[in-house]
């Protein structure tokens, strides 16, 4: 059960970033105004999303989808 529940929870994850980084909810942090760590918003917006799928994809790899599955 636990196996199904983390392959649940990484795609889940996925999922949910991309929608964060490529549908017009993007259009909502499209200000200059609140600058985070010298950045406009919608820059660090979208790398922060990048950065949160990067993340999630690297634990799912090492935790489940890096195994080598027998062929045999």
């Amino acid at each position: 059960m636990k196996n199904k529940r983390s392959t649940v929870f990484f795609h889940a994850a996925v999922i949910f970033g991309l929608i964060m980084l490529e549908t017009p909810i993007v259009l909502l942090a499209n200000n200059i105004e609140p600058m985070i760590f010298g950045l406009p918003f919608l820059i660090f917006w979208v790398l922060f999303w990048w950065l949160f799928c990067t993340i999630i994809f690297l634990i799912a790899y090492i935790k489940k989808w890096g195994k080598k599955k027998s062929i045999r």
